[in-house]
């Protein structure tokens, strides 16, 4: 699966006819808007109906991603008064131009946290014609191992690709991110070249760990490359 990931400055002015919105936007799977949470939002609002409104009429296969982010600054009431306050303000402006019920998500994000994380996890399932494949035969694969969640990540970026159909334990997820870290980490450390090395026992190209917790738990990892 390729993807690319196209950045636009909160300046830029793509609507403009100097643009070419066809260039832009017709071979477009997202858009991923982000708000700052703990700035003065109304222009973003603003700017991000006019776009929506423009890929409604022009673009409606195109998933709209809503970040707000920066929420761990705020409290929680004010965290919950400015999503609810964003997305009134979303919904009232599509509503009076027509349309009630576009694809638009909404996730309140951090980087002092995995919710950027889970978010852009959606974001891509979203984008995989073969999720639900992929779905069921990681049920398959979790129900005869007994395990309780089983996610499919990609290393790079902690990006989960898909996982079983059971709900999403952040605290799992949390565990499973960092167990990557470590194993990343650990393989930077012992997998350089060295001339005089010599192999003890069967040797595989794809990493295998796994970790017993203070609570019993089992966190597994195994590397796969196709």
């Amino acid at each position: 699966m390729d993807f690319q990931i196209w950045d636009f400055p909160g300046q830029l002015e793509y609507l403009e006819p100097s643009f070419d919105q066809e260039e832009l936007f017709s071979n477009l799977g997202a858009l991923v808007w982000v708000i700052d949470a703990q700035d003065d939002y109304l222009e973003a609002v603003t700017r991000l109906n006019k776009t929506i409104l423009m890929i409604q009429q022009y673009y409606p296969h195109i998933n709209i991603e809503v970040f707000i982010h920066k929420v761990d600054g705020l409290s929680e009431e004010y965290r919950s008064d400015t999503f609810q306050d964003i997305v009134q303000r979303i919904s009232d402006e599509l509503s009076d131009a027509g349309y009630e019920n576009a694809p638009i998500h909404y996730y309140l994000t951090s980087i002092y946290d995995y919710s950027v994380f889970e978010a852009f996890s959606k974001v891509i399932q979203k984008l995989i014609p073969q999720l639900s494949t992929l779905e069921n035969l990681i049920n398959i694969l979790s129900n005869n191992s007994g395990m309780e969640k089983t996610y499919l990540f990609d290393v790079l970026s902690k990006i989960y690709i898909a996982s079983d159909t059971r709900p999403v334990d952040m605290a799992c997820y949390e565990m499973c991110s960092d167990y990557i870290d470590v194993i990343v980490d650990i393989s930077e450390l012992y997998s350089w070249d060295h001339p005089d090395r010599k192999a003890k026992g069967p040797q595989v190209s794809e990493a295998e760990s796994h970790v017993i917790l203070h609570d019993k738990c089992m966190i597994h990892l195994m590397e796969m490359n196709k």
